[in-house]
């Protein structure tokens, strides 16, 4: 088998098995299911910091030794402590989460008035969100990314199911008790506090005995884990004393004062810093960037972790002491500059090195990632803007909205959808179940963003046109977030073993042979397509459609090149593999 820059892991993996001791070595092959990852061997080479003309000879030396008594027989299993927690979330979301929020939406839109109650309703869909959405993808991504990046099993694996179902058990309390709460009915309140902190618990003493147990150097990443895990059980804990006011107080809603400034301790402290986190380890790879500014972004985690206690107790205290109020303001606008000094230190708007422009891979979930930090940045901004008009004003409270919408849904959602996007199909050594659904979802989400995060600006300038408007926002994100959610739980529960396989084995290319069968059966020849001019062909969703509609003549004919030059060519090049 030729071994080339294009060449995909788990074609190696499967036509040459003593391989996997090379990739051992490095501490690869880590993800992909029994199948190996499903991606080109130099972008793998450089997402995992390997050099490829170093792998790449190491490999080519065992398919020449072939196998004998003394090759390491190494078993490849498909982890999927990630799935039940993925899965979850996307129930969670689609029945509890968007869903309210798109009816409440609604509401608002036909009263024209952002105060119209249902504020107990408006918690719920946050606390889904939250812990039920956000908190459950990250939860069962760490699980799965953190023993990787760190060379290390998951320590006390067996206890991430408990962790799951403390934490679905919590949430569903929360979410059926707060609306009804009573005499008889909030006691269930507590109790739901309790669960969800003994789940984050459980969590913190998994990811953090995972990462004591590794062997490997510390990194500039790991320390926004240690911080979100720690962030993570602050939140818990605030959560649960929120649960017990509710509880004494006979309640339906925390106070907003409180509320507000703890979603942004959950936002900021633990979510962010897990985005963050991966963001780091990822990026220059997925983006082929340049590596990250390391001064930069250890400022941002600083100044950050400094600022967010500030920013909590000003926020809670203003009401009580406008005294604090330039206090507040000050902790907002260092909040912003330490995001939008990350963004500058990770280069993800940068241009790209090039390094990786002749590997042919689906990128699509690039657009999704700097969509994602686009959001970011407008969240900053409007964040930023709300402390130039008076204070505890309605424009204060509408900016708040939108902005902490560009960030949960702009920023936190599509990034949640851009790496799922790519790590899923990556975790299961396949392609996406639809790359048509993914592109579709995207433009919806942002679609849907783009009209709740401008009209309700707007609103605070131009009154209740806009009202009409942002009623529907909440809708088109829901069948996004539906799309996106159809689409990666049909790719994670493929069948093992199921590939699309061309018909027929091809000992010569002909020139009625299709293009689809050519490279499907041999994807080394697609460089040899693309030498010749065939560009489309670098398109992933071209090589499942035209490439089955068209015969290697025929495509001859539409970019008029010698057939003869490209048979021999495809043919020489099957020959070497």
């Amino acid at each position: 088998m030729e071994i080339n820059r294009n060449t995909i892991i788990k074609d190696i993996v499967k036509k040459h098995p003593e391989t996997l001791a090379v990739f051992r070595k490095y501490n690869l092959v880590v993800a992909g299911g029994v199948r190996g990852p499903n991606e080109p061997l130099a972008f793998f080479s450089k997402a995992h910091e390997v050099d490829y003309d170093e792998i790449a000879r190491e490999l080519k030396e065992a398919i020449e030794k072939g196998v004998d008594d003394s090759t390491e027989v190494v078993e490849l299993k498909e982890d999927k402590v990630y799935e039940k927690f993925l899965k979850a979330a996307i129930l969670m979301t689609l029945t509890i989460g968007v869903t309210f929020g798109a009816a409440l939406l609604t509401h608002i839109g036909m009263k024209k008035d952002f105060q119209t109650g249902f504020h107990s309703i408006v918690q719920v869909h946050g606390h889904a969100q939250l812990f039920g959405w956000v908190g459950l993808c990250i939860i069962g991504f760490a699980y799965y990314i953190v023993p990787r990046v760190k060379n290390t099993e998951l320590n006390h694996s067996e206890l991430t199911t408990t962790s799951f179902w403390l934490m679905i058990i919590g949430n569903i309390l929360r979410i059926v008790a707060q609306p009804f709460s009573n005499e008889t009915i909030n006691v269930i309140l507590p109790i739901s506090g309790l669960l969800e902190c003994a789940a984050i618990l459980t969590f913190a003493f998994i990811i953090f005995s995972t990462v004591l147990a590794s062997k490997e150097k510390s990194e500039v990443y790991d320390k926004f884990i240690m911080a979100g895990v720690i962030w993570f059980l602050l939140s818990g804990f605030m959560n649960f004393f929120m649960d017990v006011y509710l509880f004494f107080t006979n309640t339906h809603e925390i106070p907003s004062a409180v509320y507000s400034p703890f979603v942004h301790v959950f936002l900021l402290g633990f979510v962010f810093m897990f985005i963050f986190a991966v963001n780091i380890r990822t990026v220059y790879a997925f983006l082929d960037v340049r590596t990250i500014r390391v001064s930069a972004v250890n400022i941002t985690f600083w100044l950050l972790n400094i600022t967010i206690p500030v920013y909590f107790v000003s926020n809670s205290l203003i009401y009580r002491f406008p005294s604090l109020l330039k206090i507040s303001y000050l902790a907002t606008y260092l909040v912003a500059f330490s995001l939008l000094l990350f963004v500058f230190g990770i280069r993800v708007f940068e241009k790209s090195t090039k390094e990786l422009d002749d590997i042919v891979m689906d990128r699509s979930y690039a657009k999704t990632i700097r969509a994602a930090y686009v959001w970011l940045i407008v969240g900053v901004l409007i964040l930023g803007a709300k402390t130039f008009f008076r204070p505890f004003s309605e424009q204060q409270y509408l900016f708040h909205g939108a902005a902490n919408h560009a960030l949960t849904v702009g920023f936190v959602t599509m990034m949640i959808m851009g790496y799922a996007s790519k790590m899923i199909p990556t975790f299961k050594g396949i392609n996406m179940s639809s790359l048509c659904l993914s592109n579709l979802s995207f433009v919806l989400l942002n679609l849907g963003c783009f009209l709740r995060v401008s009209t309700q600006v707007m609103i605070g300038f131009k009154g209740e046109f806009y009202y009409s408007i942002i009623g529907i926002s909440g809708w088109i994100e829901l069948v996004a977030i539906g799309m996106f959610g159809y689409n990666v739980w049909r790719t994670m529960n493929a069948e093992e073993g199921v590939e699309e396989v061309p018909g027929g084995s091809l000992s010569q290319i002909t020139k009625n042979t299709k293009i689809s069968d050519v490279v499907d059966q041999y994807p080394e020849t697609l460089e040899v397509f693309l030498q010749f001019g065939f560009k489309q062909l670098s398109n992933p969703v071209a090589r499942r459609t035209i490439a089955k509609m068209f015969t290697v003549e025929q495509a001859t004919k539409i970019h008029p090149v010698q057939i003869d030059d490209l048979l021999n060519a495809l043919n020489e090049r099957i020959k070497k593999i």
